[in-house]
């Protein structure tokens, strides 16, 4: 029994690893695309020379295209309806095995439909959905997980390159600004920028910052939490706001930038990158939390602090 304890304790450890999943348009049209080829090329190579009939091409590239259709559907449609479900930023191994066998499902769902429709003999459906599962269930799995791959040691690359330039950049922090927090805000004095205010939606609640201070801003519900540095020391003030209002009023200045859904981040206090399959990791100076760029925002994000560095 004792030995069973680890390897369970292994097992959940994988199920609840995340993993990056891109359930964009863009994305499944083409890999919809190369499971109709992968399932005509594998049928007509293994499916037996009996199967379509005189017209065996023809029927082959139709199953071919219900597959493409039935796997779009399952991998882009049924996501987007339900982005709740299919949150990226929460998307973990579990989840992503059984949504495999729900696209698996719906193929055969599909296969099964086009075999009444062309008239040729079919299966029950389980059985379609087990011979669909031998076929597909590991192809799909493995390409995901090299995908993964891939995109992981694209951005350690790319983390570990911004980490260069950053040990690189030079410059003292500017933190001894003591900014008021009151109904009617007291400007600091101004610096090197103009300063900052942000303010609530009824205008009551007002915060007043030099760019240098504010470390980042995240939302939550409908308030966003602004962190900011007060002689050296992490300060939170909280604000009825939302985190698009925060970013167009500090859209005049490029070090901030929205790096996710949550998160909006200036980018001269970054002090190291970190890399994984779904993004990047950045470490801040004043602050313990590491703050997510979502993959959404990677490109951007690159091109940002290229220029802030």
């Amino acid at each position: 029994m004792v030995i069973f304890v680890p390897m369970l304790q292994a097992v959940t450890k994988f199920m609840n690893r995340p993993i990056a999943e891109d359930f964009s348009f863009k994305t499944q049209i083409w890999q919809s695309i190369q499971t109709g080829i992968y399932v005509f090329l594998f049928v007509y190579f293994f499916g037996g020379s009996s199967f379509g009939g005189s017209n065996r091409v023809g029927v082959l590239a139709l199953f071919g295209a219900g597959c493409t259709v039935s796997t779009l559907f399952a991998n882009w449609l049924v996501p987007t309806l339900l982005s709740r479900v299919y949150d990226e930023e929460r998307w973990v191994v579990w989840k992503y095995i059984l949504h495999t066998f729900f696209v698996l499902f719906c193929i055969s769902l599909g296969n099964q439909l086009l075999l009444v429709l062309t008239q040729n003999d079919y299966p029950s459906f389980w059985q379609m959905y087990l011979i669909v599962t031998l076929i597909g269930f590991f192809p799909i799995i493995s390409s995901v997980f090299v995908s993964e791959r891939r995109r992981l040691k694209r951005n350690l690359a790319q983390a570990q390159e911004l980490n260069r330039q950053l040990t690189q950049r030079a410059g003292p922090l500017l933190t001894d600004y003591v900014p008021s927090q009151q109904t009617s805000a007291k400007m600091a004095p101004a610096v090197d920028a103009k300063p900052i205010l942000l303010s609530s939606e009824n205008g009551k609640e007002r915060l007043a910052l030099q760019p240098e201070q504010l470390l980042y801003v995240e939302s939550v519900g409908n308030y966003v939490d602004v962190y900011w540095l007060n002689r050296n020391e992490c300060q939170k003030t909280v604000l009825r706001s939302t985190l698009k209002e925060v970013a167009d009023a500090l859209s005049v200045y490029p070090q901030f930038f929205r790096c996710h859904r949550a998160f909006l981040v200036n980018l001269k206090m970054v002090n190291q990158t970190e890399g994984n399959a779904r993004g990047y990791q950045l470490t801040l100076n004043g602050v313990s939390p590491k703050i997510p760029v979502s993959r959404t925002y990677l490109d951007a994000f690159d091109a940002r602090m290229n220029v802030i560095i």
